[in-house]
């Protein structure tokens, strides 16, 4: 029997939402909440004679946002573009119906088992059931996109439409996991943002879900046979990584660096090194958290998860479990040298 599809849940916690609307307007409701994403949207109270409420929490760092929503009464929301989002949408306790302008079809119903994706092409209707909770991922249209010409090394061609219904068991499963690894940035960071290695690293697990997790217009051609870049290519990038030590970069910047599309440079480093292009930056930088906490005063009160952040490892369980694999010994035990 097929397991049950992870849903990202909306959560309560101050830290991870410090930005909070708790209203019984649906007018300020919705104007706070405009204010949140920079995005004009009409909404209309369906049920007159239920008691309206809006509770919405948001959060965001460099172009990627977390928005918890829950409304009262069944409410319409309707949005027009231009809007510079592309937006997931994931749904606990209830239903939402998704009337998405510029995809095919005649609707999608987005529940436990099914979340919803647009890029705001064309109108966008939801209609939410009273009581639904909504976690929507945000993240600017402008990231996407040039994620998107680094893995297709070439111009777009036309608009970036995705295929509205997200299976979370069958497809939708990175994106998922992707978002969880956003609050638990968020969770470990306090109310600071996220460290800038951390966050661009996942800006790429985030955009790389959504571009290759999820059906859109350009997938057939992502996944289309590319040439190999050369090892004097390949070289370049080493020494790009070699001296960047304190520098925030995912593939897509290597990409650039190398003057070639991402899966060029995916297979090229497979060939090659025999890994990817992340891996071998990810090994790198265990070396340098090794060498930072050797360097470090245990009395100073610097911990091994601060140094982690730093150097972009968000789960320090699979931190320590990397680390140990790669060193033969825990962090803490390096620390304490």
């Amino acid at each position: 029997m097929p397991s049950a599809p992870v849903v990202p849940r909306p959560g309560d916690s101050k830290v991870l939402y410090p930005t909070v609307i708790n209203t019984a307007d649906p007018a300020e409701a919705r104007i706070q909440t405009q204010q949140f994403l920079g995005n004009p949207h009409v909404m209309r109270v369906l049920e007159r004679d239920k008691p309206f409420y809006a509770r919405v929490r948001y959060r965001s760092v460099h172009g990627l946002g977390l928005m918890s929503s829950q409304y009262g009464a069944a409410v319409e929301i309707s949005c027009s573009p231009p809007i510079q989002k592309v937006c997931v949408n994931f749904i606990a306790g209830g239903k939402m119906l998704i009337q998405d302008g510029a995809a095919l079809g005649n609707g999608t119903v987005a529940d436990e088992e099914h979340g919803a994706v647009f890029s705001f092409e064309g109108d966008v209707t939801m209609r939410w059931a009273p009581g639904v909770r909504q976690l929507m991922l945000t993240v600017d249209k402008h990231l996407v996109e040039r994620h998107l010409h680094s893995l297709l090394s070439e111009p777009l061609h036309g608009p970036l439409i995705f295929d509205t219904a997200v299976d979370l068991a069958n497809g939708g499963q990175a994106i998922a996991a992707a978002v969880q690894t956003l609050k638990k940035a968020f969770e470990l960071s306090g109310r600071a943002d996220p460290p800038p290695v951390l966050a661009k690293e996942i800006e790429h697990g985030v955009l790389t879900a959504i571009l290759l997790g999820l059906r859109h217009s350009y997938t057939e051609q992502i996944f289309s046979v590319q040439p190999l870049p050369s090892p004097r290519t390949i070289r370049r990038v080493l020494e790009f990584i070699h001296s960047s030590t304190d520098t925030a970069f995912t593939v897509a910047d290597l990409a650039e660096v190398a003057g070639v599309s991402e899966r060029s440079l995916h297979a090229a480093f497979r060939r090659q090194l025999g890994t990817s292009p992340m891996s071998y930056v990810r090994r790198h930088r265990l070396e340098r958290v090794r060498e930072e906490l050797l360097s470090l005063d245990p009395a100073a009160g610097v911990t091994v998860t601060d140094v982690a952040l730093r150097h972009g490892f968000a789960h320090t369980g699979r931190f320590a479990a990397a680390y140990r694999e790669r060193f033969g010994e825990p962090p803490s035990a390096t620390m304490r040298r």
